[in-house]
């Protein structure tokens, strides 16, 4: 009988690497994902390719313009709701971005009816807002905690909004829900700036004032003559204008005449 070969140590040592090689190789074996069923639940979030990073945003140092108001979580979704708008001089906010994880999951209009703020400030009579995040897409890291930032009507500022949500253990729980999100993309930063007006100011100038009512207190003047505004918002013939020094209010359109030129 032929004798039997013994396997070299090279062998040997080749067929233990090949194998830890294919260890390495192999693809993680990932748990069966838990399978949707029930009815579509509509939700404002996004998920994965459709959502973006905040910083893409320039994010303002000053103070919040808002807050996240209220927080509930149940059956896979976060609602929360609260208010935006600046308080000091009436400037309206036009979107709400929920952020989870650094990137932008959800973008919300400003637009509903809060009478508390109205009350703070009579320019601001819609600045609710409210939205619902599946948790599903607030998992891209280790522990997601939902804040918020506001945005105007112009430009590429993000305002914050005070308050956070942390989910917490309702992300180990969460049931597998069949999401209807939204087809239209998120609110990105935009390009435009507000726009900018030449207008004549006659007789000794005029107040501009914290609101758009002759009762609410002046907090500058605009001197007569030619001047160039920033013009941030309009509302039932009043106007919020800024100048280039930074002294913004609110004065009465009819106040501010656009010059004639001569042909």
């Amino acid at each position: 009988m032929a004798p039997t070969a013994e396997p070299s140590p090279a062998a040997s040592t080749i067929e233990q690497s090949r194998a830890g090689l294919d260890l390495v190789l192999a693809p993680p074996q990932q748990p069966a994902p838990a399978v949707a069923s029930g009815p579509l639940v509509a939700v404002d979030s996004r998920a994965g390719d459709n959502t973006y990073p905040i910083w893409l945003w320039t994010i303002s140092n000053g103070g919040a313009v808002g807050a996240i108001d209220k927080s509930h979580v149940e059956g896979g979704v976060v609602t929360l709701s609260g208010w935006a708008g600046d308080i000091n001089l009436g400037l309206r906010m036009s979107d709400v971005l929920l952020v989870a994880c650094d990137r932008v999951v959800a973008s919300v209009p400003v637009s509903g009816t809060r009478a508390d703020i109205a009350r703070k400030h009579p320019n601001l009579p819609a600045a609710g807002w409210s939205a619902r995040l599946a948790l599903a897409d607030l998992a891209p890291c280790d522990h997601p905690v939902v804040s918020a930032y506001a945005t105007a009507l112009f430009g590429s500022a993000a305002f914050p909004l005070s308050g956070e949500v942390e989910p917490g253990d309702a992300l180990l729980s969460a049931e597998a829900l069949r999401l209807d999100r939204p087809t239209a993309e998120l609110r990105t930063p935009r390009t435009a700036q507000a726009p900018i007006r030449e207008v004549e100011v006659g007789g000794q100038g005029i107040a501009l004032r914290r609101c758009g009512k002759r009762e609410c207190a002046v907090v500058a003047r605009l001197p007569a003559g030619h001047q160039r505004l920033l013009i941030l918002d309009d509302q039932a013939g009043w106007i919020l204008v800024a100048q280039s020094s930074g002294t913004a209010g609110w004065a009465p359109a009819s106040a501010l005449k656009v010059p004639t030129t001569d042909n």
